[in-house]
């Protein structure tokens, strides 16, 4: 016997669709593992109902009753507004098209849980035999397969017909399948629909083009009715329960007239009672049901949208659509047409006759191999009235004799529950049928499944999941290599949507060399694994990605309230050493961190992320204090190396800060991911010590090109150049060569206030005032008050002074707010505060750069602010 066992779902329509997810959740929820095969030659979700791509082809039940899961009722709404509009309404009836997707991607999520294995096997089923403790499942292609349970979920049977005249049957302009290919049909052709339901609608609408007349025949000569445009909730159901026909209908005419004359409400409300009526009444009245009222029970119950009604309506009114309440008596083919008779005594001169009469219900009468193969050696019996299967109350089939280990849903139950073919009713049956037969699979045992270092599963095989956690390890501690790691653990698992969607987001917030589209294609691919929580986070990275604005942000911050334990989703959030942030506001990235506390405890990485906080509130003492608790614990971790790196620069501790960030540079922080950012650290200690050779061999070491490219060349080593420009210093390096490793896209749309304060600055160290210019419009027309109020009259402020005109720049730099909203650290904005220094000294306002230099000086300590600010007492005496 196999380790893991198997179960065939035989179907893949919305029934056999919706039973393998049901199969495969509850198999991961137990911990049991299970192989299930789905057969159908057709792919998932894409039966009977839901096969068609014509976008006028709508669901019959409102987007808030078709979800895929009895206790997550809005869980298709959810789809629709994230997938299709997002402002779906709840009470809206999407395209059928959609509704196929929606269940393709349920059974996707499903089947990436643990232990679970889901294979399409585009075949039909032939039949299924007792193969000792097991069954063997024979396949249309000759093969068998060894099953331990099967599913049968073969929706309806084909259309019958024995209806149709011998004329009409043999002619190739019958459709017998009104869903097959359709022949064609021209400008003034008439088109005759027999059947009036549901498909009938929907074949008006696909066949009812402009010059083509429609003839819809049936007995009754009725149309489908309408859904409410303004829905009212059910009827309450209760009360007794009838023991005939008779009593049946006196009580449904006493619910409508309880419910004030709303049969809608009055129907609506038996819904969930009508399998409890039809189960009371005998066999007698059933069959007296099925030949009087059947017809009109079923067009009150299953409605069509109240668009698709007023549609028909209106091509009844424009003579474009005829109903006659008749029967097809004759049909002589003659050249390009039939003549075709009806029993009202039109003559019809008809380009196609669609069959839409729906299917035979009788089990006995079914030519489907499988299901006549099963009826002769006993598996399954037929149910009452043979509409369909003998099942108990979980769907577990009936055999003549014997436990064969089969179920059955959908419309296959309608004999036992006769209402069981909508979602509403087939989702309940899933869920019932998937926790009976989950319990009865023989047991093996479940490989526990790969969890990150915060507890989170990862789905992904073992050796996979080894490399991706190893790479997480690298970006929680901003070391390099991560982006390297994760490329080896998707190419382990090639499934694992997880790491492709990481591997996007190095390549856009680190500089990783990913192609990052096709990384995102490959995270969203067919048949990728991931659970919930993993779907979600890829679903936000893609947003953050390819639209890096207050939305996507939202999103982040919405996914982080409920897996607060995803470090790397945090890490994404909070504008750090390593990631650009989802906030422009620095008090809300500390409520963030602040708030995770309950998650993480002493943990070193949340430590040292809580140190640079805590430094960026200006409590030095206290980020000192928890940096030096993570560091103790990892000596790698690198946001405690940045905190600490802070509040020494900002405590003006400069020559112990100095030696102490020197020592990590050249042990742990050799392989830090971001070593040139501490290295701009160590030089900004050098550059207020007036250490300016000091800072001229850092920068040819550790920051010049070749040693950093794209964003971190420009952050990072162009603004130390502007940096020593503006403090007086010699660079000795020109900005030029910098910008030949940065992305030219970095400076003509940055994407982010912060990147784009950089891209100024490096374009006024090359004195191009056109890229200035081009900034500055485009950073009015992103339309973000920060992009607007701050980003564009700073590129403005830089263009007179690249100009030679220091008054209107210092005047433009004072008026200047926002500062704080660029993003970065204190420490990395304050080159506005430098620049502004330098511009009032050249425009000669001393008294401007004196108390600049005082207020500095006042905070902490600095050789060369001492200096300048004793030039400047200097100039005014000798003044």
């Amino acid at each position: 016997m196999s380790a893991t066992p198997v179960v065939a779902v035989v179907g893949a329509g919305a029934s056999g669709t919706l039973a393998a997810a049901h199969l495969a959740t509850t198999a991961a929820a137990a911990a049991t593992p299970v192989e299930i095969l789905l057969v159908d030659p057709d792919p998932p979700g894409r039966g009977l109902a839901y096969r068609t791509t014509d976008p006028r082809h709508r669901l019959n039940v409102p987007a808030r009753n078709m979800s895929a899961w009895p206790d997550e009722p809005g869980d298709f709404l959810r789809w629709l507004r994230r997938h299709v509009a997002v402002d779906f309404p709840e009470g809206g009836y999407a395209p059928r098209l959609h509704y196929a997707q929606y269940l393709t991607g349920v059974l996707e999520r499903a089947a990436a849980g643990p232990g679970v294995r889901l294979d399409h096997l585009p075949v039909r089923a032939t039949d299924l035999r007792r193969h000792g403790s097991r069954l063997r499942l024979t396949l249309a292609d000759g093969t068998s397969r060894p099953v331990d349970a099967a599913v049968l979920a073969l929706g309806y049977d084909r259309p019958s017909t024995l209806w149709a005249p011998a004329g009409l049957e043999r002619s190739d302009r019958f459709v017998a399948d009104p869903w097959s290919t359709e022949p064609y049909v021209g400008r003034g052709d008439e088109v005759v629909v027999v059947g009036a339901g549901l498909t009938a609608a929907d074949m008006a609408q696909r066949w009812g083009r402009e010059g083509v007349r429609l003839h819809v025949v049936s007995r009754h000569g009725m149309l489908p009715l309408p859904h409410a445009a303004v829905p009212q909730p059910p009827a309450v159901a209760d009360g007794p329960v009838p023991g005939s026909l008779a009593e049946a209908r006196r009580l449904l005419f006493d619910r409508i007239r309880a419910a004030g004359g709303d049969w809608r409400r009055a129907v609506d409300g038996l819904r969930p009672v009508t399998s409890t009526w039809w189960a009371a009444l005998d066999e007698p009245s059933r069959r007296a049901f099925l030949g009087t009222a059947a017809r009109r029970w079923d067009r009150v119950r299953h409605r069509v949208d109240p668009a698709v009604h007023e549609w028909l309506e209106q091509r009844r009114s424009d003579g474009s659509l005829v109903v006659h309440a008749a029967s097809v008596s004759g049909a002589v083919p003659g050249p390009g047409h039939l003549r075709v008779t009806l029993t009202d005594g039109s003559v019809i001169r008809a380009a196609a006759v669609l069959n839409c009469t729906g299917a035979g219900t009788s089990v006995s009468a079914s030519a489907d191999p499988l299901l006549m193969n099963l009826l002769a050696t006993g598996l399954i019996t037929p149910g009452p009235l043979d509409l369909g299967l003998a099942t108990d109350s979980s769907g577990r089939v009936i055999p003549a004799t014997g436990r064969p280990g089969i179920w059955a849903l959908g419309p296959l139950r309608r004999g036992d529950l006769w209402e069981s073919t909508a979602i509403p009713e087939i989702r309940v049956q899933a869920a019932a049928l998937a926790r009976d037969l989950v319990p009865a699979l023989p047991h093996a045992p479940l490989q526990r499944r790969p969890r990150d270092p915060y507890g989170l599963p990862v789905s992904a095989g073992p050796a996979a999941a080894g490399r991706y956690v190893a790479a997480l390890g690298r970006i929680l501690r901003v070391r390099s290599g991560a982006e390297s790691l994760v490329r080896e653990a998707v190419a382990a698992d090639p499934r694992f949507a997880l790491g492709h969607a990481v591997l996007a987001v190095l390549g856009t917030e680190w500089g990783a060399e990913v192609d990052v589209e096709a990384a995102l294609a490959a995270a969203h691919a067919p048949g990728t694994r991931a659970d919930e929580r993993e779907r979600r986070f890829v679903e936000v990275a893609t947003a953050r990605v390819r639209e890096p604005g207050p939305a996507s942000a939202a999103a982040l911050l919405s996914y982080i309230h409920s897996y607060p334990e995803d470090a790397l989703a945090v890490s994404l959030a909070v504008p750090t050493i390593a990631f650009g942030g989802a906030t422009e506001i620095p008090a809300e990235a500390w409520a963030l961190v602040e708030g995770l506390a309950p998650a993480y405890g002493d943990d070193w990485w949340y430590l040292g992320l809580l140190a640079y906080t805590r430094q960026d509130q200006g409590r030095f003492a206290e980020a000192g204090e928890l940096a030096g608790r993570a560091l103790a614990i990892e000596p790698a971790a690198g946001h405690a190396v940045h905190a600490k790196a802070h509040a020494h620069y900002e405590t003006g501790d400069h020559r112990a800060g100095l030696a102490w960030l020197d020592r990590w540079i050249a042990g742990c922080g050799a392989h830090a991911s971001h070593r040139a950012h501490f290295s701009w650290h160590a030089a900004l200690h050098e550059l207020a010590l007036g250490d300016d050779g000091a800072v001229a061999d850092r920068y040819a070491a550790q920051l010049a090109p070749g040693q950093v490219t794209g964003v971190r060349a420009l952050v990072d080593s162009a603004s130390l150049l502007w940096r020593v420009r503006m403090a007086g210093g010699d660079p000795q390096h020109g900005v030029d060569e910098v910008l030949r490793v940065v992305p030219a896209g970095l400076l003509a749309e940055p994407p982010t206030p912060f990147v784009a304060l950089h891209a100024a600055l490096a374009l006024a160290a090359v004195g191009d005032c056109q890229g200035l210019a081009r900034l500055r419009r485009w950073a009015r027309s992103v339309g973000t008050e920060v992009f607007t109020d701050t980003v564009a009259p700073l590129a403005g402020s830089l263009s007179d002074l690249v100009h030679s005109d220091a008054d209107r720049a210092v005047d433009g730099l004072v008026a200047l707010a926002g500062v704080d909203r660029l993003g970065g650290s204190a420490a990395q904005r304050e080159i506005v505060q430098e620049t502004l220094l330098h511009c009032a000294m050249q425009a000669g306002r001393t008294d401007l750069a004196a108390g600049i230099l005082r207020e500095r000086l006042d905070r902490r300590e600095s050789v060369r602010d001492r200096r300048r600010l004793r030039a400047l007492r200097t100039a005014d005496t000798s003044s």
